[in-house]
C-alpha cells in the first residue's frame, strides 16, 4: 500500500504508532509535528513542519496520534484544511480483533488489544495497548480507550469520551459523550454526557466538563 503519513510528532503515543507501522512493515512517508514543540519521533529524520505539508504528502493516507479526542479532532480539521482526504485505520497486528469487528476510518488499535465478537469503533477512535473489549461493544467517534482497560459485553462509549488506564466497565453499562472515567475506576452504572467519575465504584466527581483535558469534540 501506500506510504503513510502520521500527524502528531508533538505526542509521546507517537512511538507507539511509528512500532505498529514495522511490525506491519509499512513505509512512512512523513510525521507531521502539527504544533510548536519538540519531536517524539523515534525517526527524527522523517518529521517536518506544517508548513512542509506538500500536494504529494496529501495524496497518501493519514493516521493522527493523539490520544486526547480534541487534540486528534484538531489536528483532523488541520489536515483536511490542508486538503486531505485519506485516513488510515491502522490495526496492530499483535491486536485480537473478530471477523465481525466493524471499523470506520482514521481507528488506532495498539498492541495486544482484545475485541470481542460484533463489536464497531467509530471514525477516529483510539484503543490503547492492552485493552480488552468485550462482544457487542460500541466505542463513538473520536473516542479513546486507555491501556489496560476492561469492559463487558454490551458497553457503550459515547462520541470523544476518554475511559482511563486499568479502568473496569461491567456489562451493559453506557458511557454518554465527552465523559471521563479516571484510571482505575469501576463503573457499574450508566455515566452521562460531559461527567467525569472516579471510584470504585465510580461516582460523578463533576458535571459539565467540555471532555478529557477540558477539549471536547
Amino acid at each position: 500500500m501506500d506510504k503513510l503519513v502520521i500527524f502528531g510528532a508533538g505526542s509521546s503515543i507517537l512511538v507507539d504508532l511509528e512500532e505498529t507501522c514495522t511490525r506491519l512493515g509499512l513505509d512512512l512517508f512523513a510525521i507531521v509535528n502539527n504544533q510548536d514543540g519538540p519531536s517524539f519521533a523515534i525517526d527524527q529524520e522523517k518529521v517536518i513542519g506544517l508548513a512542509d505539508v506538500s500536494d504529494a504528502m496529501l495524496a497518501h493516507p493519514m493516521v493522527f496520534a493523539l490520544f486526547t479526542p480534541g487534540h486528534r479532532k484538531f489536528a483532523l480539521d488541520q489536515a483536511r484544511g490542508l486538503g486531505a482526504t485519506r485516513f488510515y485505520s491502522l490495526i496492530d497486528p499483535t491486536a485480537i480483533t473478530p471477523s465481525s469487528l466493524k471499523t470506520s476510518e482514521g481507528v488506532f488499535i495498539n498492541c495486544a488489544v482484545t475485541i470481542g465478537g460484533m463489536s464497531s469503533l467509530g471514525a477516529f477512535s483510539f484503543i490503547n495497548r492492552s485493552a480488552s473489549l468485550g462482544h457487542h461493544c460500541t466505542v463513538g467517534e473520536f473516542a479513546s480507550i486507555g491501556p489496560g482497560v476492561v469492559t463487558g459485553g454490551f458497553v457503550s462509549v459515547g462520541r470523544g469520551s476518554v475511559i482511563g488506564t486499568g479502568a473496569v466497565i461491567l456489562p451493559g453499562v453506557s458511557i454518554g459523550a465527552n465523559a471521563v472515567v479516571a484510571a482505575g475506576s469501576v463503573v457499574t452504572r450508566d455515566v452521562g454526557d460531559n461527567c467525569l467519575v472516579m471510584g470504585n465504584p465510580a461516582v460523578v466527581k463533576r458535571e459539565g466538563i467540555a471532555g478529557y483535558n477540558e477539549v471536547g469534540v
